[in-house]
């Protein structure tokens, strides 16, 4: 039979020895496994601190340095890149938000001087802006007005329809581009257009092209929501409901397609011009040979349908076609 005690008492003092051989070499012991102790002989470097894991007899080393830099570094050339690609957005960011902060201070001495009554001065603040390929309603319509009071018609019918091709139901721009008209010396008369063309263009100008845009948007929206609500419903009543709403839906969403590609169209591909010249014949031909066709005044808006050698072929609203000088008009 073994002594147990001898055996814990050996055991004791073979432990307290190497011990102080772990201490003369630097080492440590490590965690208490069971009855005897054992040890890891591990050097710990100058440049670490240890960290010991939830693991028995095992230690974790995380090097100083690791510490402290937590964050990952990019190379030089790839945060030198970086720092250029701010720049350029920064810039971007900030030139139109230089270029309104003059537009709106130019915009504000010309509307001074509008309304202390220098006209030529607000109407040389308007171009300024315009030249900026600033597009806005307000300021053509502001440069219509301008030019109407200083007593240029042609300008000022130029600008209003110009205007009205950014803001087609604006009632402002109407009215004073009526009241400019009447200026005009031509009276031409339109030709007569059946009831549902008339009712039909109207409705298609009832918006402009954002204005149908948006009903494209919502009208697909609730298409799509009828639909699936008529997919996944069991009631025969909500069915046939959300069946009707999501057919109509979609069929007021093409109608939104023609109508703001109709408007867009209309103003990208507007062939009208606004004479210039005080007066001028219509010729027959587009030389200064051809044969006096008629007469027309400044301020007159006239459709272009043709050019050839400097010359462009026009069609008036009732229904007159003759050839007149291109320099003699501005295109709207």
């Amino acid at each position: 039979m073994r002594n147990r005690n001898l055996k814990y008492e050996i055991g004791k003092e073979k432990s307290e020895i190497r011990n102080k051989k772990l201490e003369k070499e630097n080492l440590k012991p490590a965690y208490r496994t069971g009855r005897y102790e054992t040890y890891t002989p591990l050097v710990i470097p100058r440049n670490e601190e240890s960290l010991y894991c939830g693991q028995m007899n095992m230690r974790c080393f995380v090097p100083q340095h690791d510490r402290r830099k937590s964050e990952t570094r990019l190379p030089n050339g790839q945060a030198r890149n970086l720092k250029w690609i701010a720049v350029v957005i920064g810039l971007f960011w900030m030139l139109p938000t230089a270029i309104m902060a003059q537009v709106e201070t130019t915009k504000a001495e010309a509307d001074t001087a509008f309304i202390e009554e220098r006209y030529s001065d607000a109407i040389t603040g308007y171009e300024e802006i315009l030249t900026q390929e600033y597009v806005s309603a307000e300021v053509h319509y502001n440069l219509g007005n301008a030019y109407f009071k200083a007593g240029q018609i042609a300008p000022s019918i130029l600008n209003y329809e110009r205007a009205l091709k950014l803001s087609p139901k604006d009632e402002d721009i109407q009215f004073n581009l009526k009241l400019a008209n009447l200026s005009v010396k031509d009276r031409i008369e339109d030709i007569p257009q059946l009831f549902f063309i008339v009712w039909w263009k109207a409705i298609v100008k009832a918006f402009s092209t954002d204005g149908w845009a948006w009903s494209a948007v919502i009208s697909l929206i609730l298409a799509l929501v009828g639909l699936l609500l008529f997919r996944f419903s069991n009631e025969e009543g909500m069915k046939r409901l959300t069946f009707y709403v999501g057919v109509l839906s979609l069929l007021w969403f093409g109608f939104s397609i023609y109508s703001a590609e109709k408007n867009f169209n209309h103003a990208v591909n507007d062939k009208r011009a606004v004479v210039f010249a005080s007066t001028i014949n219509a010729k027959s031909s587009p030389n200064e040979k051809g044969k006096d066709l008629f007469v027309i005044h400044e301020g007159l808006v006239v459709s272009v349908s043709d050019a050839l050698n400097g010359w462009i072929r026009i069609k008036l609203s009732n229904g007159s076609v003759g050839w007149i000088p291109e320099n003699s008009v501005v295109s709207i």
